[in-house]
């Protein structure tokens, strides 16, 4: 069956159409509960709108909280904890469960494993840095652009790496 070019730019507008209205209606929906994250406290903190926030109900923030672009919070199966005055940079990801992965079982059938991630208040993560499963950042401490931040600091830490080491104090 042959078509015109009338027919094929009729169709062509009318898939845009559909895809930008669910395009529009699921960024809708992803501003609305990253909204809600931020509803307690108001007039402080923000929420890049290319941040990608997954399992809303198990993110907790506090006052003055900035998640920059490109953020990624995935807490799967734990919680992840943002106390106040936190700047996430761009590109930043948090993970608070981890795949298992024993010999003799095929990894994506095995169980995942939770551990909350908790960040205390005034830190703060320079950009495309990882913190994973199980991390409690002290208060103050400051992640050095592309760490991989895989256990805990100390107050007022300065840490950078991979993995992350403390390299300074503030």
């Amino acid at each position: 069956m042959r078509h015109n070019k009338k027919d094929i730019f009729k169709l062509d507008f009318w898939m845009f159409f559909v895809k930008h209205s669910l395009n529009l209606y699921a960024e809708s929906a992803n501003t609305k509960a990253k909204q809600k994250l931020l509803g307690e406290h108001k007039g402080g903190g923000e929420i890049y709108t290319s941040a990608s926030i997954r399992q809303h109900g198990q993110i907790f923030v506090g006052k003055n909280v900035l998640i920059g672009p490109g953020c990624n919070l995935w807490p799967g199966t734990g919680k992840i904890i943002l106390k106040d005055d936190i700047l996430l940079g761009p590109g930043v990801q948090i993970f608070a469960s981890n795949h298992q992965f024993k010999k003799k079982e095929i990894i994506a059938t095995q169980p995942n494993t939770a551990k909350d991630v908790l960040i205390e208040s005034d830190c703060w993560i320079g950009a495309n840095s990882i913190i994973n499963a199980g991390v409690t950042l002290g208060q103050g401490t400051v992640v050095a652009s592309g760490s991989v931040v895989t256990r805990d600091t100390e107050p007022y830490s300065i840490v950078g790496g991979v993995p992350a080491e403390t390299i300074a104090r503030r």
